[in-house]
C-alpha cells in the first residue's frame, strides 16, 4: 500500500514537473488586418495544438491600439499587436508588457483617389482632406513621418488631416469625402482595388523596414510560463517559414477570418454599411506587401521610440532592452 502511494506521489511530481514553466489554456488578441496573419495561418493549420496549446478564446480589434486596450484591461495571454501601440501601452500606459518577436516590417499605405492627388507634395495642397488613424495608431505615426519627410509646413498641412479608422476610411474614400487615407494592410490593398483608387506610397517609401507587428506578452508570462512563450515562438516562426514559401493557402485562411470577423468589426466601428470583404487575391497581395520575418533588432525598436518621442507619442525615451525578450 505504501509503496503505491509513493508511486503515485511520484507520478504526480513528474507530471507536475514536465508541466512546469508552461500554460496550456491561452486567449488571445488581435488586429482585424493581414498584419495578424501568422496567428491566423497557425490557428488554421492547428499548429497551437500540436504544440499542446488551446487557444480558449481570441478577441478581434480593428486596430493595434483595441488590441493594446484590450491587452491591458481584459488580461489576454498573448496579444498580435503593431510596434507603436505596443510601445505605448507600456510608456503611457504602465504595463508591464514584453515582446518576444516580430511578425513582419512595413504594412502601412497611402491610398488616393488618383484623379486628385498624383505626388505626394499635393497632399499639402490646401482643401485636400486626408484619412488617418486616431493618434497612438501607426497611421498616426505614418502620418509625423510623411510630414517629416516631405518637408510641409506643419501648421497647413495638419488641417488637411481628418481623424477616423480604417473602416470609416475607406466609406470616406468611395464617397468622395476625403481625398487620400493612410491605413494599414490590408485595408491598403483592398482601398487601392477601387475604382479610381491607387497606392501613392507605401510605409516602405518613407521608413525602410519599419519594424510593423509584434507578439506581446505580460512580464509575468514570461517569468512563470517560459517554455510557453518559446512555443509560440516557435508556432510564430514555422508559419511565417511556411508564407514564405507558398503564400497561396495563407492567402485563403487570412481571407475568410477577416470575412467571419468583418459583423464584429463593423460593430466596433459604427460602420454597418460598409463593405469589407476581402477575397483570396487581395489577401495575397496584401500578404506580399508585407515582410514576413519574426526578426526584431533592439536598433529598430530604439529607432522608433525616440522618433515616438519626438512625435509627442511618449514623454520620455527609454532603452528597447526594458521590452524586448530576445534569443540569447
Amino acid at each position: 500500500m505504501i509503496k503505491k502511494i509513493i508511486l503515485g506521489v511520484a507520478l504526480i511530481v513528474a507530471a507536475v514537473s514536465a508541466n512546469e514553466g508552461e500554460k496550456k489554456d491561452l486567449r488571445f488578441a488581435v488586429e482585424y488586418t493581414s498584419h495578424a496573419t501568422s496567428y491566423y495561418y497557425g490557428e488554421a493549420k492547428e499548429l497551437f495544438q500540436e504544440n499542446g496549446i488551446n487557444v480558449e478564446d481570441v478577441k478581434v480589434y480593428v486596430s493595434g491600439v483595441g488590441v493594446a486596450t484590450a491587452f491591458a484591461k481584459e488580461h489576454f495571454d498573448v496579444a498580435y499587436m503593431c510596434l507603436v501601440p505596443a510601445i505605448n501601452t507600456y510608456a503611457n500606459g504602465g504595463v508591464p508588457i514584453k515582446i518576444i518577436a516580430g511578425t513582419h516590417k512595413d504594412g502601412y499605405g497611402v491610398v488616393v483617389n488618383s484623379s486628385k492627388i498624383k505626388t505626394l507634395q499635393d497632399l499639402g495642397k490646401e482643401g485636400v482632406k486626408i484619412g488617418v488613424g486616431p493618434k497612438g495608431t501607426v497611421t498616426s505615426f505614418i502620418e509625423e513621418v510623411l510630414i517629416e519627410k516631405g518637408g510641409f509646413d506643419q501648421t497647413k498641412v495638419r488641417k488637411n488631416f481628418v481623424t477616423m479608422n480604417a473602416s470609416k476610411q475607406i466609406m470616406a474614400l468611395k464617397a468622395g469625402l476625403v481625398d487620400a487615407i493612410i491605413v494599414p494592410e490590408h485595408f491598403a490593398t483592398l482601398a487601392a482595388g477601387l475604382e479610381g483608387m491607387g497606392m501613392l506610397v507605401q510605409s516602405k517609401d518613407l521608413w525602410k523596414d519599419l519594424q510593423g507587428s509584434v507578439i506581446v506578452v505580460s512580464s509575468s508570462m514570461v517569468q512563470k510560463y517560459p517554455k510557453t512563450v518559446e512555443k509560440i515562438k516557435k508556432i510564430n516562426q514555422q508559419s511565417i517559414n511556411e508564407i514564405n514559401q507558398d503564400n497561396s493557402e495563407a492567402s485563403v485562411i487570412v481571407a475568410k477570418n477577416l470575412n467571419v470577423y468583418q459583423n464584429r468589426i463593423k460593430t466596433q466601428t459604427k460602420s454597418p454599411s460598409i463593405d469589407l470583404t476581402v477575397t483570396p487575391q487581395i489577401a495575397k497581395g496584401s500578404i506580399e506587401n508585407l515582410i514576413l520575418t519574426s526578426d526584431i533588432s533592439v536598433e529598430a525598436v530604439q529607432e522608433v521610440i525616440d522618433k515616438m518621442v519626438q512625435y509627442g507619442f511618449i514623454r520620455e525615451s527609454f532603452d528597447a532592452r526594458e521590452i524586448l525578450v530576445l534569443d540569447q
